[in-house]
């Protein structure tokens, strides 16, 4: 046993002074992150008047400062400035102006994307109030701007003149689960375009059953839809119907007011279950909600 433990116990003195180098570096590496802190520096940053100052803008915004509301400045004309600054007017007509004519007066791409696009819809300017009118043009501006519009005398009668044309277009009421493109080009504010679309999404869902449902049709916004939506009908017994007790999957996914998962949905559950004995009892799928039940009831039956 003595033997054992000097066989494997005993060093000689070049492993004893490696044993030794080691330790030392051992107490190094745990000793040298205590001490250097001990002569570092600790220069501290005071931030008191940035907090304080901070504090000073919140209660200026929340609860405003007294000083500030006396004080009574004009941001009106600071607008102005900045309007004058932005712009270069010079006399013009906003009608069919070019892209870089506005961009000399001052306005940028987006201002004149949406001037263009009110253009290309069939939007005319036939009052200096009009350009007003439009989606991205501040009050500022278009005062900067007022004494500069020039609009002949020719546009303001061809408003008279397509005012009354609108008018003669909505003489009669017009059936639309029924209607062609040209009877619905008889609408006002109905071309070729928006009929074609109109007919095509009429396709898709089976027949209208509520006149609002004109206003899913891309590009007919409520300005639109007012101007006709007196002279429009539904006959809701021509709509087509889906039979979802025989009907595919294929089929059904491609209503507009359906997708991919709630088809699968109904398609799993009458395999389950069996036949639907009422069109209601499509609301025991868990992906049917009142208003996706409200839009579709319409559309299906169960024979």
């Amino acid at each position: 046993m003595k033997q054992f433990f000097k066989d494997y116990l005993s060093f000689n003195k070049r492993e004893r002074n490696g044993i030794f180098v080691l330790l030392l570096i051992l107490i190094l590496v745990i000793a040298i992150p205590r001490i250097l802190p001990l002569f570092s520096s600790k220069d501290s940053v005071d931030f008191s008047a940035f907090q304080n100052d901070i504090s000073k803008f919140k209660k200026n915004i929340i609860k405003g400062n007294d000083s500030i509301k006396h004080e009574n400045f004009d941001y009106d004309n600071v607008d102005r400035s900045v309007a004058e600054n932005k712009l270069n007017p010079f006399y013009f007509n906003p009608n069919n102006l070019s892209v870089e004519k506005w961009k000399e007066l001052g306005f940028d791409d987006k201002q004149i994307h949406i001037i263009k696009n009110y253009e290309a819809k069939g939007g005319r300017f036939y009052k200096k109030e009009d350009l007003r009118k439009i989606y991205g043009i501040s009050e500022n501006e278009y005062t900067v701007l007022e004494p500069y519009i020039q609009i002949p005398e020719d546009h303001k009668n061809n408003k008279k003149e397509f005012t009354s044309f609108k008018s003669e277009k909505n003489s009669v009421v017009i059936e639309l689960n029924s209607a062609d493109t040209a009877e619905l080009k008889k609408l006002k504010g109905i071309g070729s375009y928006y009929a074609k679309k109109i007919i095509a999404y009429r396709t898709k869902l089976g027949g209208f059953y509520k006149k609002e449902q004109l206003l899913e049709v891309k590009g007919i916004d409520s300005a639109r839809y007012a101007g006709f939506v007196d002279y429009v009908s539904i006959n809701k017994f021509i709509i087509r119907t889906i039979n979802i007790n025989t009907v595919t999957f294929d089929e059904l996914k491609t209503h507009p007011y359906l997708n991919y998962n709630i088809a699968n949905s109904l398609i799993n559950f009458r395999k389950v279950h069996g036949k639907f004995n009422s069109v209601a009892d499509i609301k025991k799928s868990a992906l049917i909600n009142e208003m996706i039940y409200e839009k579709i009831s319409p559309y299906l039956s169960v024979e």
